[in-house]
């Protein structure tokens, strides 16, 4: 495991050293807050198109689910 300590700017940014940013290939990051602190994971090619063509509709599997399973009883007649 690669492990360096960062800091955050004024702006909020984090700085990721270069060798970091060559081992992982990726320029975008989801950040989830667990226990303890942050996690930074590489966005999958197909997450990179969340939001772009206008705001989210869902944000979990469970609003998605919720969804899929309401517009299932809808009578199609």
């Amino acid at each position: 495991m690669f492990v360096e300590i960062v800091e955050v700017d004024g702006s909020g940014r984090i700085y990721l050293p270069a060798e970091i940013r060559r081992r992982i290939g990726a320029r975008r990051f989801r950040v989830r807050v667990v226990e303890g602190g942050i996690l930074l994971e590489p966005v999958d090619d197909v997450d990179r198109y969340y939001g772009k063509f206008g705001p989210a509709k869902y944000r979990t599997l469970e609003e998605i689910e919720g969804a899929v399973r309401d517009a299932s009883q809808v009578d199609l007649r």
